[in-house]
């Protein structure tokens, strides 16, 4: 491991992956005390189907780079937990359409992306907005009561 670590990091990158790591270190450690069969409550199952989900959403096929711009998008799509209602099964093509939507983020946004600046709380509205109708479709309509 470097000692520069985070520091290499991009700010964009830093500012979207710090929770998300805790987040995944909390599902490591969750998932690893429910193989022994413990009864887990409603919290603790939701926090390991979005462990899972992120984990789903971090493995990249080899010789398959993503752009910074799909790599943000995806990361924040994921800290937004917006693809907790999505199948498991289906994360992967939720996923694609995350990042086929990050190309509609404004020139100027992705341009803080590469920059030293981290992300301000409207660059991440204007991200989530744009991410947002691409996962829609992979959700399950929720069924009404008549």
């Amino acid at each position: 491991m470097s000692r520069v670590g985070g520091d290499a990091q991009r700010a964009a990158y830093r500012s979207v992956a710090g929770d998300l790591k805790l987040a995944y270190a909390q599902f490591e450690e969750l998932e690893t005390f429910a193989r022994f069969g413990a009864s887990l409550d409603a919290n603790t199952r939701t926090n390991i189907e979005h462990g899972r989900r992120i984990r789903a959403c971090l493995k990249q096929p080899e010789a398959a780079p993503l752009s910074v711009s799909e790599q943000i998008a995806v990361l924040l799509a994921l800290t937004a937990s917006m693809f907790d209602p999505v199948p498991l099964e289906r994360v992967a093509e939720a996923e694609q359409a995350v990042r086929r939507a990050a190309a509609a983020i404004p020139a100027q946004v992705s341009a803080r992306f590469e920059s030293s600046a981290t992300l301000s709380a409207e660059d991440r509205r204007t991200v989530l907005d744009i991410v947002r109708p691409s996962i829609a479709p992979f959700c399950p309509k929720v069924v009404g009561k008549a």
